[in-house]
């Protein structure tokens, strides 16, 4: 029978040439059983590291060694461990509650001029199959997305009728969250921009932890 890896049985050995290995009990873990591990987002919507991280896994369970940059951590939550996907920060997507307000705000404000050729900080603004509206955005090299209402879509997809839809975005958006939209530049200062740089920095210096086929 399969021992199952707990924070308990499983350690990080050492060897003389600094290799660091993986074991479950007496044994290496496997690449079947680091799949086993459930996938748990180790970085928060705030850009911050959660649990204890323990090493990087240079090994690909889901076939994802040709995207782009990213990490594959092992972390212990509680007394649990834990596999984790963390992105490059360019790459990260990371949605958080204020990227919605921030997009809308992008908008209204006229990220796309009346040329309709503008996209303010690689903003990109579509409407899925299902009608929802997502977005993405580019905030100081780190990749966010969230949403936006229907006005703001309007607004961006027809230029030159800016005035007439930017006109109903703030007490659209005010109806749709409760409270009235601020200015990008008072949005953007609230994004965890700088926590999930240091989040990555602080994974990508982590050790290598190898493990057997």
């Amino acid at each position: 029978m399969t021992t199952r890896p707990t924070p308990e049985n499983t350690s990080v050995e050492t060897a003389t040439v600094q290799i660091r290995t993986l074991t479950v009990g007496a044994k290496q873990m496997t690449q079947g059983i680091f799949r086993q591990l459930i996938a748990q987002p180790i970085v928060s919507t705030t850009g911050r590291v959660g649990g204890t991280p323990w090493g990087i896994v240079n090994y690909h369970p889901d076939r994802c060694e040709d995207a782009s940059e990213h990490l594959h951590v092992v972390w212990q939550n509680g007394n649990e461990l834990r596999r984790a996907y963390v992105a490059a920060p360019e790459r990260a997507y990371l949605k958080h509650p204020l990227v919605d307000e921030y997009v809308t705000a992008l908008i209204f404000e006229g990220a796309r001029d009346t040329a309709g050729h503008v996209n303010h900080g690689d903003l990109r603004v579509t409407e899925t199959a299902t009608r929802e509206i997502s977005a993405t955005v580019m905030v100081r090299g780190v990749m966010f997305r969230g949403a936006t209402i229907a006005s703001a879509l309007q607004t961006w997809e027809d230029p030159a009728g800016y005035g007439t839809y930017a006109s109903r975005v703030p007490a659209a958006f005010e109806e749709a969250y409760s409270r009235p939209l601020r200015s990008s530049d008072e949005v953007v200062e609230l994004l965890p921009v700088e926590a999930y740089r240091a989040a990555w920095r602080e994974l990508s210096s982590l050790p290598q932890l190898f493990i057997g086929r």
